[in-house]
């Protein structure tokens, strides 16, 4: 079972005194680590099936984002279209909870901090795993947002996160969510900060992915679901063709959120990542 640990950031990298980064933990300290990232909806508490699964062979370490859950949102005026930004916040965290190499899974958002930390630490990362990862618009600072991207700050800020999160959630799974599952990605929606979440979509205004894969020479893995319609397998196949040693896993009967919706899939694709073997 995972525990909710909340590492004190020490005033180092972009953080400040009294400001808390939080984390899903379960496992050993073997290394690597095993270090999850969520997307822009969502939080640690969705990887549960991954926690549990790679728990006994070493240490799974799952963020909750600036602003998400219990931690500690970036100051009022920070620039949070800057992956840097998230990418220095991560390595805070990792510095603090002792972890010096780590397997990073990105997911949908995620994925723009992660290549981004990939970029500027690649001694830190040994794979690098990007599931229906989110590609940035790649907008000036100050720029105006993009019409869709500004939809979804209209959305929570006259919604409020439960009714954005019942109108949006459900796209993040395929037609065969049953119930339960779609209320799982709907509460978890409905748990975003208002803050939190308008940072969040100001990364995915400022990121770019392409700007920071071609500087990751190490081991490159993607994930992409054939049921997603947020970020389709064809958007996943055409940066896995920009790197031709990269490895993609498809995950068949699962949308967005594949590492929910088909777990027992999704963690295959980790498993032969933390072995160093080819993708079934």
């Amino acid at each position: 079972m995972s525990v909710l640990r909340s590492v004190a950031m020490a005033g180092g990298g972009n953080a400040q005194d009294g400001e808390v980064l939080t984390w899903q933990e379960c496992g050993s300290a073997a290394a690597p680590s095993l270090v999850l990232l969520h997307g822009i909806g969502s939080d640690a508490r969705l990887w549960r099936a991954q926690l549990a699964a790679f728990a006994p062979e070493r240490r799974v370490l799952a963020w909750n984002a600036p602003g998400y859950a219990e931690s500690s949102p970036f100051p009022e005026g920070t620039p949070t279209g800057d992956p840097t930004l998230w990418a220095q916040r991560l390595m805070d965290g990792l510095d603090a909870l002792g972890v010096s190499s780590c397997v990073l899974v990105g997911h949908s958002l995620g994925a723009v901090t992660a290549a981004r930390f990939a970029r500027l630490w690649p001694e830190r990362v040994k794979a690098l795993v990007l599931s229906s990862p989110a590609q940035g618009y790649g907008q000036s600072p100050g720029a105006a947002l993009l019409p869709a991207l500004q939809a979804r700050i209209d959305d929570i800020t006259s919604l409020g996160p439960r009714g954005m999160a019942e109108h949006r959630a459900p796209r993040t799974l395929g037609p065969g969510a049953d119930a339960a599952m779609i209320r799982a990605v709907t509460d978890a929606m409905a748990r975003v900060s208002v803050r939190g979440y308008c940072d969040a979509v100001r990364l995915l205004a400022g990121g770019r992915l392409a700007d920071d894969l071609p500087a990751w020479n190490g081991p490159l893995h993607l994930v992409c679901a054939e049921e997603d319609r947020i970020v389709p397998p064809a958007t996943v196949e055409t940066l896995a063709a920009l790197r031709p040693s990269a490895r993609l896993c498809r995950i068949a009967g699962a949308g967005h959120a594949s590492y929910l919706q088909a777990p027992d899939l999704f963690n295959r694709c980790l498993a032969h990542v933390l072995a160093n073997r080819e993708p079934d």
